[in-house]
C-alpha cells in the first residue's frame, strides 16, 4: 500500500524501489492540509489546521468487509485494505499523532465501520455526531445483516465516546477549530434556518426537479452536512445526503451560497446530486468513489455541468462508466488493480490558493478561490 503523499512544497519525496517516502512536515505551516483517503468507496478526510489540530470525517470501513476486487471468473475476490491502516498513514504524513475532532456524518458500514480499528492506532479527543442512530433494520432483512447495520454499528460508537467530550451537531451550530470554522447546514434531518451571510439566493437549478422516492437508508437522510471555512476558502461537505434533503437545503434558495470545494455526495451515486446542486458551482470537485461503488452516470453528468467547475478530481477510475472518467491525471487509482492506496491531497493558503495533488504522479493543479479573486 502505498500511503497518502503530502504536496511537495511541504515534504520531500524520497524514491526507494519505486515506493515513496515522506518527510515529516514542518511543525507548523500557515496553511490547511486536506487528504482526500482512499477507502475503497468508502469515506474518509482528514485534515490538519495551521495550528496543528486535527480533523477527520468519517473512519471507512471495518475490517475484512467492503467492496471486493473482481479478479476473474471463479477466482476469490481480494479483500478491502484496512481502512484504518490507510488513514494512520496518512495522519502520520501530515505529522498528526492524534484526531482532535472525529467527525461521523451518519453510520453507514463505510463511513462508520472503521471506528474500533483506527481507535486502535490514534487516540480521539472530541466525538461530534448527528445525534443517536434513526435507521432499524426492516423485519424481514436477513440474518446475519444487523452486524453492519446502523443498528448493530452505533452501540460501538457510544461505547468508543465514552469518557470523551461529545458533540451532537444540529443545524446552525458552529464549530471553531483553530482557523477551521465549520457550520452545520444539515443535521439529523434538520436543515439550518438562517442562511449565513451572503448567501440566499434564488435557485434556478430548482426547476422541474422531483423527489426520489430511494433514499439509501434513513441514516443518509441524517447525515451531517457542513460548510467549512478557511481563509478565503468554502469547502462543502455534505456525507451522503439524499437527493430531497438537497433540495431541501438548496430550494426555493440556495442556503449555502457557491462553494470553491465540493466533496461530491454520497460517493456519486444515483442517491444525491441532485440539478439543484448545480448551484454551489465549485471550482474543485472531489468524488470519494471505488471502482465499482458510487462514480453513477448521472451524477458524474451533474457535476460535469456546474458552470465554474475547473478540476473533477477521484479517488478511482469508474469501471463501468469509462468513457466519463476524464482526464486520468485527476483520477488517484486506476482502473480496479488492488491496493494502491493512492489519494488526492489538497494545501489551502489563507490567502485563498489551493493546489490540489494526485499522489499517484503528482500531478499537481492549483486554482484561487473566489475570494481570492
Amino acid at each position: 500500500m502505498r500511503a497518502g503523499l503530502l504536496l511537495a512544497s511541504v515534504a520531500t519525496l524520497v524514491l526507494t524501489g519505486g515506493s515513496p517516502s515522506i518527510a515529516k512536515p514542518p511543525k507548523s505551516s500557515p496553511d490547511l492540509k486536506v487528504i482526500s483517503i482512499d477507502v475503497e468507496g468508502g469515506a474518509a478526510v482528514l485534515f490538519r489546521t495551521p495550528e496543528g489540530k486535527s480533523v477527520l470525517i468519517d473512519t471507512g470501513w471495518k475490517p475484512g468487509i467492503g467492496i471486493p476486487y473482481p479478479v476473474g471468473a471463479g477466482a476469490p475476490p481480494i479483500p478491502q485494505p484496512v481502512s484504518a491502516d490507510r488513514i494512520t498513514a496518512a495522519a502520520a504524513a501530515l505529522g498528526v499523532k492524534k484526531i482532535d475532532y472525529l467527525l461521523m456524518t451518519h453510520y453507514h458500514a463505510d463511513h462508520l465501520g472503521g471506528t474500533e480499528a483506527l481507535l486502535a492506532k490514534l487516540s480521539v479527543d472530541t466525538f461530534v455526531d448527528h445525534g443517536p442512530n434513526r435507521e432499524s433494520l426492516a423485519p424481514d432483512a436477513p440474518a446475519g445483516a444487523a452486524e453492519n447495520s446502523p443498528q448493530g454499528r452505533y452501540p460501538a460508537w457510544v461505547a468508543a465516546m465514552a469518557g470523551h467530550p461529545h458533540i451532537s451537531a444540529q443545524a446552525g451550530q458552529v464549530l471553531d477549530i483553530g482557523s477551521l470554522h465549520i457550520l452545520f447546514v444539515t443535521a439529523d434531518g434538520n436543515i439550518l434556518d438562517t442562511p449565513p451571510p451572503g448567501a440566499g439566493q434564488p435557485n434556478p437549478y430548482c426547476d422541474g426537479v422531483k423527489p426520489m422516492a430511494d433514499d439509501g437508508g434513513e441514516e443518509n437522510n441524517r447525515s451531517l452536512g457542513m460548510l467549512i471555512t478557511f481563509g478565503k476558502t468554502r469547502i462543502v461537505y455534505l456525507g451522503d445526503l439524499t437527493w430531497n434533503k438537497e433540495i431541501a437545503l438548496l430550494c426555493p434558495v440556495n442556503k449555502i451560497r457557491k462553494t470553491d470545494i465540493y466533496f461530491v455526495t454520497g460517493h456519486g451515486m444515483n442517491l444525491s446530486s441532485s440539478p439543484p446542486t448545480a448551484a454551489l458551482d465549485p471550482l474543485v470537485a472531489i468524488m470519494q468513489n471505488g471502482p465499482l461503488k458510487g462514480g453513477d452516470q448521472e451524477p458524474i453528468r451533474t457535476v460535469m455541468s456546474y458552470p465554474g467547475l475547473q478540476g473533477f478530481w477521484r479517488t478511482h477510475y469508474t469501471v463501468r462508466y469509462p468513457g466519463l472518467n476524464g482526464d486520468p491525471n485527476l483520477i488517484a487509482n486506476l482502473d480496479w488493480v488492488p491496493d494502491q492506496g493512492y489519494s488526492i491531497d489538497l494545501d489551502i493558503t489563507p490567502a485563498g490558493k489551493i493546489t490540489v495533488v494526485n499522489t499517484r504522479n503528482l500531478f499537481s493543479k492549483s486554482y484561487d478561490s473566489r475570494g481570492a479573486q
